[in-house]
């Protein structure tokens, strides 16, 4: 029986405008009304977590930043788990020699050298979903970040680093030049304190080796006593792939890439189309 389900964000429980639909707000509240745990397992921080979790009304616990940080209903940090300044510093100058673009996620702010960039990452987001991006609704999102003093467009990214080198979560990287993040990808897995994944074709997650998904929910688990044969996880890329691999009930949404619907043992239908939702109402149907 499913106790605890964790769900990505992006392409998963985010339609492409960014919202979180009637019927899947509606049916997490039906498994949270059943007693079953519901958390949000996201690469995003909690600055860009918290808007449309809150905006569809729901309350739940997270997963940030791919694994580098669990906060509770309240917002309250239960773990954080940074980048070491020296891996930091290693990681820099190859995304630089292959002309990638990133961002240093920083307590709550995430720090960029252009807010475009920011926008980008967002529509690359949902063009990786095989969605047609909704630019404004995604450029009025970012900008009201920016408003907020969550997103900040600085004219160095390395003072940063000077300034916070021990305290960043997460690096993000991306590019549209697939073999400069190939050549980028493959250097990177050479350094081992590291965590190497995406969240779409033309982005890098970088993170420390602890920071996963699948280690952060399996640890969450454990403090609520709850056996991973008990938890449902619900993702559509490949930062997801190390929750989808150790729990009991995986489910690749019907947008996710070939290899990670092979890795999970159910395919549910695309964000467009409630799937979150489609295999919430199984599990609480089949009593999984």
């Amino acid at each position: 029986m499913v106790r605890l389900i964790a769900i990505d964000m992006d392409g998963t429980i985010l339609s492409p405008d960014q919202t979180i639909s009637t019927k899947n707000k509606e049916t997490i509240l039906e498994a949270q009304s059943n007693g079953i745990e519901v958390v949000i397992a996201t690469g995003r921080s909690y600055a860009e977590a918290l808007f449309p979790i809150s905006d569809a009304g729901l309350t739940v616990p997270f997963i940030l930043l791919n694994g580098a940080e669990v906060r509770n209903e309240d917002g309250d940090l239960l773990s954080a788990t940074y980048l070491t300044e020296s891996d930091v510093k290693k990681v820099i100058p190859i995304l630089e020699k292959e002309s990638i673009d990133y961002q240093l996620f920083v307590g709550k702010t995430v720090y960029t050298k252009s807010i475009e960039d920011q926008i980008d990452t967002f529509i690359q987001l949902a063009v990786a979903a095989n969605q047609v991006p909704p630019v404004d609704e995604i450029r009025e999102e970012v900008m009201n970040r920016v408003e907020k003093g969550f997103v900040q467009e600085v004219p160095s990214l390395r003072q940063i680093v000077n300034q916070h080198g021990e305290e960043i979560y997460k690096i993000f990287g991306t590019s549209f030049n697939k073999v400069h993040l190939d050549n980028a990808r493959e250097k990177l897995k050479l350094l081992p304190g590291l965590a190497v994944s995406s969240s779409g074709a033309g982005n890098l997650e970088i993170t420390n080796i602890n920071a996963q998904k699948g280690i952060a929910l399996e640890q969450y688990a454990k403090m609520k006593g709850i056996s991973m044969d008990e938890v449902m996880a619900i993702g559509d890329n490949y930062n997801d792939l190390s929750m989808l691999k150790i729990a009991g009930h995986s489910v690749a949404m019907g947008n996710a890439p070939a290899e990670i619907q092979e890795a999970c043992k159910t395919v549910t239908t695309t964000n467009e189309f409630d799937g979150v939702a489609t295999a919430i109402e199984s599990a609480l149907r089949l009593k999984i």
